[in-house]
């Protein structure tokens, strides 16, 4: 019985250890409130962060912004 014992706390600490060395995780998602921007096709309003870039302004999608800037 005390070798199993023994055995649990090991491997509770290789566990804890293991836990401790993990890489630190990405930060969180911004939750407030975010910049929001109107698609230059179809003035659809989508998140800065999200919007598509083009020369002639921003876009909910690539097809949108293929169709318009030709």
């Amino acid at each position: 019985m005390k070798y199993l014992a023994l055995l649990f706390i090991v491997l509770g600490g290789i566990w804890w250890i293991r836990q401790q060395r993990k890489p630190d995780q990405a930060p969180p998602k911004k939750t407030g409130p975010q910049v929001m921007v109107p698609c230059g096709h179809c003035s659809m309003h989508i998140p800065h962060d999200d919007a598509i870039r083009g020369t002639h302004g921003v876009y909910c999608s690539t097809a949108h912004r293929d169709s318009h800037e030709g």
